[in-house]
């Protein structure tokens, strides 16, 4: 929660820098989806619902590590694309958006695993 809120504040206090102002939204996003996960996920926990927990907490993680992925999709893209305010925003949130991608494909993938028939399981 300490990251997501000072991700924030240092979002609406700080100079801006390049990014422009649709990157300023972005992360506005980000922040927001990373308290409102943590909140959701812990009132599952308070609940008992692990599976929804597990879900919820995997998606604030991954808006969490944004940054690491954006390491890359801002090292590539600035190869391919010559370097402006829109489209510096549009390559970080590309890399929310890809950790936000497999965070779900993780979370249905393994729900799908656990409700799948175990072969040669006694029925």
């Amino acid at each position: 929660m300490v990251v997501a809120l000072s991700a924030l504040w240092l979002t609406l206090f700080n100079p801006r820098t390049e990014g422009g102002e649709l990157l300023v939204v972005f992360r506005l996003l980000a922040g927001t989806g990373m308290i409102t996960s943590l909140l959701l996920g812990s009132t599952a926990i308070s609940r008992g619902d692990i599976a929804r927990h597990r879900a919820w907490m995997t998606r604030a993680y991954a808006l969490a590590l944004g940054a690491g992925t954006q390491a890359f999709t801002l090292g590539i893209g600035e190869t391919l694309l010559e370097p402006s305010d829109h489209s510096i925003a549009l390559l970080q949130g590309a890399g929310w958006l890809i950790n936000l991608a497999v965070a779900e494909w993780w979370i249905r993938r393994g729900s799908a695993i656990r409700s799948a028939p175990v072969v040669g399981a006694p029925r």
